[in-house]
């Protein structure tokens, strides 16, 4: 059972990474039909707000209660979780550039290992610091490989990256506590509507709604569904199953897809670094799957490292 559910979340995780790998080429083509990045997030998480609502609405209203002293549960990390994470994401783009914003963003697994350990829930293993700097070195390779830009990081992008990275290793780490009393998607709903809410403040709704036609809200429901909803929900389940660490170090996989999907859909070139990259972060996910055997000796032989 316990391999079991391992299994799952890995699985789970793996799918979240792969569907937000493939989504990458999919906003560059948008960016590329002058989608606003800003515009899209404010859509992004007003449309996700109202499928999720709307579904649990109709098919298990239930999942829609929440208690009162969880309000502020949910207010935090709808900030912190969501709007932070959104903003100084598309902060640092505009500081460095894409590959520069996703390399440390996916720094996250540092600072979710460094607080399991401050908190005794974690271990500094070999096992885990090997994955933690595999895949660290991993995305800095893929990064320095990009022939459209490379590591560029001016103090502003630093200071705004590692925002993000810190901002989304906190949303692993707290909504791994709501899943023990909460669905996913519940947690997801009201999340959304609090970081839907917070980028009402950048401009009217409306606004961004009116400026796309035909073909390109096509895409964006895609982008909705398929590279929010879904992804994130499946991100969730996983970390119901996994470690803040194991969900973090795995969906670390984005990037390797993302590669992989921007050279078969757009055509652009992978180097020997990139490939090297890609490796390095494969191997850091395998590295940690290694666990899965020690914690399962726990069971039999008691902890060991």
């Amino acid at each position: 059972m316990f391999m079991g559910e391992q299994l799952k979340g890995f699985i789970c995780v793996f799918s979240a990474a792969l569907l937000w790998g493939i989504s990458g080429p999919i906003a560059k083509y948008m960016f590329n039909m002058n989608v606003d990045p800003f515009e899209l997030v404010q859509i992004r998480l007003i449309l996700s707000f109202l499928l999720i609502f709307s579904f649990l609405a109709v098919f298990s209203k239930k999942l829609l209660r929440l208690e009162r002293e969880d309000y502020l549960y949910v207010f935090i990390l709808g900030i912190i979780g969501v709007a932070v994470v959104q903003f100084t994401y598309l902060y640092t783009i505009s500081a460095t550039n894409v590959a520069t914003a996703v390399f440390l963003e996916y720094l996250a697994p540092i600072f979710v290992l460094t607080y399991g350990v401050l908190r005794g829930q974690e271990v500094l293993s070999r096992i885990n610091g090997t994955a933690i700097i595999l895949a660290a070195a991993g995305g800095y390779l893929i990064v320095k490989g990009n022939l459209q830009g490379g590591l560029a990081v001016s103090t502003e992008g630093l200071i705004s990256g590692l925002t993000a990275a810190s901002s989304f290793a906190f949303y692993t780490v707290y909504t791994k506590r709501g899943l023990a009393k909460y669905s996913p998607l519940t947690i997801m709903c009201w999340s959304y509507a609090v970081g839907a809410v917070c980028w009402i403040i950048y401009q009217n709704p409306l606004v961004s709604f009116s400026h796309y036609h035909g073909q390109v809200w096509l895409i964006i429901i895609y982008y909705v569904v398929l590279a929010t909803v879904v992804p994130y929900g499946l991100f969730f389940k996983g970390l119901s199953y996994l470690t803040p660490l194991k969900t973090g170090l795995t969906a670390n996989l984005e990037p390797v897809i993302a590669a992989a999907s921007a050279y078969l859909m757009l055509g652009e070139k992978l180097t020997v670094m990139q490939l090297l990259g890609c490796a390095s972060i494969l191997l850091a996910v395998t590295v940690i799957q290694l666990r899965f055997k020690n914690s399962l000796k726990q069971q039999f032989n008691g902890p060991n490292d």
